[in-house]
């Protein structure tokens, strides 16, 4: 619970990937790397388009304008973020890059996010938890400005750019247990930041965040440093979700001393929109309270958060005093839940 003071996140800023790609392209991509009989391709397919419908996959974005790195649409987030907020980048205390993308293990991501943005002095570094490093990051950031008065502006970026880790190498129907959810991935990049004192641009005031993890389960997801690829044993993962996620919303809900009928929004990760709408039939909630991007953009990772906030934003469906609910369940098991009321 946060208690004693006042902790405002911004809009997001989000930022695309170049090309807008369909499922048509990526079954044609498989279909280039397969080497096997038509029969088993035909089911190898068939496969993968069920996955999509249960999903409810479309389009998403993929791959960098030439001249940029994935990095660069994060840096480029992070100074408009600031621009927009009027924050002068020299007044940002705390800087902390919650993205999976990386170009090298040392040092951190956000050193590089810091130097381009030139903030000379602050304290910086990465969080990195799967889909959840994002609000993982500002549960820290958070946590710093309520143990330190010194630090009153906090930045929090990501940029996941899965492209390498998608694999489009699937010999047999038996492969898509693992291969066929890396199919539904898109690229992009965001930032907000945190601050003491709410924006004229509107904002959400961070009321209660939980962080719980079921390490057990640490195995259901992987990109391994050698082959680089996505595997995700899909099904136990969705499980869990089931059978954690509405614990951890009704937890922090009741802590709130609120109702989950007085939830106006349920900003969720965005894996799937059926696992979406079970969760939401678990808690007796009704399913346009819980906006679906998946379809425009795909399963951005630590991006589908902000993404997904920034389209209601834009939408004009948020009013002075709403009350939100951000979500994101991740590969470890980690789940990480934010309350919040919208100020504008």
């Amino acid at each position: 619970m946060l208690t004693n003071t006042d902790i405002y996140l911004s809009t997001p800023v989000v930022r695309f990937a170049k090309n807008k790609v369909n499922n048509k392209t990526i079954l044609e991509k498989v279909e280039s790397n397969f080497k096997g009989e038509a029969g088993e391709f035909k089911k190898i397919k068939s496969g993968i388009s069920m996955v999509f419908r249960y999903c409810d996959t479309d389009i998403r974005y993929l791959g960098n304008e030439e001249g940029k790195n994935p990095l660069d649409y994060a840096i480029e987030a992070s100074k408009t973020v600031c621009e927009e907020n009027n924050v002068d980048i020299n007044s940002v205390d705390l800087v902390i890059y919650g993205g999976i993308y990386r170009e090298y293990f040392e040092p951190a991501t956000a050193m590089e996010v810091a130097s381009k943005l030139g903030i000379e002095k602050a304290h910086i570094f990465d969080v990195t938890n799967a889909c959840a490093g994002l609000l993982q990051s500002v549960n820290v950031a958070a946590s710093f400005m309520m143990s330190d008065p010194s630090i009153n502006t906090a930045l929090c970026c990501t940029t996941d750019f899965p492209d390498e880790a998608i694999n489009y190498d699937i010999q047999s129907f038996e492969e898509l247990s693992l291969k066929a959810a890396g199919l539904t991935l898109g690229s992009g990049a965001a930032a907000w930041i945190l601050t003491r004192k709410a924006l004229e641009n509107g904002c959400v005031k961070l009321l209660n965040i939980h962080n719980k993890s079921i390490p057990e389960a640490f195995n259901l997801c992987k990109i391994p440093i050698n082959d680089r690829k996505f595997s995700s044993q899909s099904k136990e993962v969705f499980d869990l979700g089931i059978e954690y996620v509405p614990d951890e919303i009704r937890s922090i809900v009741k802590e709130l001393d609120w109702s989950i009928d007085e939830i106006d929004y349920f900003i969720s990760h965005q894996p799937s929109r059926k696992i979406i709408h079970q969760i939401c039939d678990i808690l007796n909630i009704n399913h346009k309270k819980a906006p679906i991007t998946h379809h425009l953009y795909g399963n951005t990772v630590n991006v589908s958060v902000p993404m997904t906030l920034d389209h209601i934003i834009k939408e004009n469906r948020l009013k002075n005093g709403d009350k939100i609910v951000m979500s994101s369940a991740a590969a470890g098991f980690t789940m990480l839940t934010i309350a919040a009321e919208w100020i504008k």
